[in-house]
């Protein structure tokens, strides 16, 4: 009679993705189109920074000018995740600076 023997499970190995930072780079901050009248809307094309649900400030270009009874929307796509998101003229600015201190609900 045969014995059958067992082999060792060799253990597998996960691949290691590279961690990316996101923080906002001198480069980001030198293509953000300086507004001298901050009321104006964005063209399409231009950079801004935006305030996102989690209260961060967020590096994005604009894809879309919209208009509504109360203001100007946009669409942007963020440039770390490469996403699209709508957002109000309100929570757009110039300089990620000006985002500091202001909280959405």
């Amino acid at each position: 009679m045969a014995i059958k023997r067992k082999s060792k499970q060799t253990k597998k190995e996960k691949p290691k993705i590279p961690r990316v930072s996101r923080k906002i780079t001198k480069k980001q901050k030198e293509k953000v189109t300086k507004r001298e009248d901050k009321s104006l809307p964005y063209k399409k094309g231009d950079c801004c920074f935006y305030l996102g649900n989690d209260n961060k400030p967020h590096f994005a270009e604009v894809q879309s000018v919209h208009e509504y009874e109360s203001g100007h929307f946009y669409v942007v796509i963020e440039q770390h995740d490469q996403k699209y998101v709508t957002i109000e003229h309100k929570w757009c600015a110039d300089d990620d600076k000006d985002l500091k201190g202001m909280k959405r609900k």
